[in-house]
């Protein structure tokens, strides 16, 4: 509870050299908070003794629950956490920096002071694009048809010849930040032609991974060239239909869509019109405007939509990959003196 973990054998495989981690940065007490209702986004024992052998001489606390870790969180000076309200800043005085896996600001608010820094989860694009992957194979590979077929035993190879290969197709991909561009290195070794869209076009410094970059307001007229729109845009007022009617109706006739980023960004009775009337070929969805989707919804029902349960970034890997980018960043990191 209160102490530091029992230390077990080290993992095979695992090499960590504490002497290198520079405990001398001031970080000394470590309070830890991160069970999640999904398993994979809750801390294991085995992540525990891994921190143990990189900060041998931090103390590591980890939270039992909500209550203890208010309880504890005076003392904290470096904080791994799901969830951090504005407010409890006020409540940490020790506190020098904050730690989330989360890659979005829905759960962990930055202190509006600015004396603590906060850092979001930045790894997700690993596991992402491979969501992103099957998806889009999906679609190309017309596996649909797959299961269709082979739950009626039935052998439809002459149907086949309208597969294509992502190395002959242009993607766009909007929201292109951290996550964006891995996507975009995975999708690019495939050969396929990319686009990425950001509000600052000015501000992407270039990288082989994509062939372009250009603005949002640039977008419209781009779609009709697209053969896959990836929408990774953040939610909030920002970004609230950003995607619109006339981007629906701009599409390439049979192109497909994905939304892996937020909900928010388009109406969902426009994506419907779209794939109704045969604009869109398919859709992706792992992200909705209001989740669980409600049964109700008539997305279940289309037989062109591919719905999976917000769960892009689920993998057994995640607090894993959270871990690692977590240590190599407090290692540079020079809190305020």
């Amino acid at each position: 509870m209160g102490t530091s973990p029992q230390r077990t054998s080290r993992p095979s495989g695992e090499e960590f050299e504490p002497r290198k981690r520079k405990v001398a940065m001031g970080i000394s007490n470590l309070l830890i908070h991160l069970h999640n209702n999904i398993d994979a986004f809750t801390l294991k024992p085995r992540h525990i003794e891994q921190i143990g052998q990189a900060l041998p001489e931090v103390c590591i606390t980890v939270a039992t629950s909500n209550s203890d870790f208010m309880d504890r969180l005076p003392n904290a000076e470096c904080a791994l956490v799901w969830l951090f309200r504005s407010e409890w800043y006020d409540h940490a005085p020790r506190l020098k920096v904050l730690f989330t896996p989360a890659a979005g600001r829905d759960w962990v608010e930055a202190d509006p002071s600015g004396r603590v820094m906060t850092f979001y989860g930045s790894f997700h694009g690993r596991i992402m694009r491979e969501s992103l992957l099957s998806m889009m194979l999906y679609f190309n590979r017309r596996l649909g048809k797959s299961f269709d077929d082979q739950s009626r035993r039935m052998w439809g190879r002459l149907d086949y010849s309208g597969c294509t290969g992502l190395f002959s197709q242009r993607v766009i991909i909007v929201g292109f930040g951290a996550l964006g561009q891995s996507i975009a290195e995975l999708l690019k070794a495939f050969g396929a032609h990319i686009t990425g869209v950001k509000r600052n076009p000015e501000s992407f410094a270039g990288s082989p991974v994509v062939d372009r970059v250009i603005s949002f307001d640039r977008m419209e007229e781009e779609l009709s060239e697209a053969d896959h729109v990836v929408l990774l845009l953040p939610g909030g007022t920002g970004t609230d239909g950003i995607f619109t009617s006339r981007h629906f109706d701009a599409l390439k006739p049979g192109a497909f869509l994905y939304n892996l980023g937020r909900g928010n960004c388009y109406r969902e009775e426009e994506l419907l019109v779209a794939l109704e009337n045969g604009h869109l070929a398919g859709a992706g969805l792992d992200v909705f405007a209001e989740e669980p989707l409600p049964a109700s919804s008539p997305l279940w029902a289309q037989h062109n939509v591919l719905i999976t349960p917000h769960s892009s970034a689920i993998s057994r890997e995640y607090i894993d990959l959270f871990i690692e980018e977590w240590l190599e960043t407090l290692q540079k990191y020079s809190p305020h003196q």
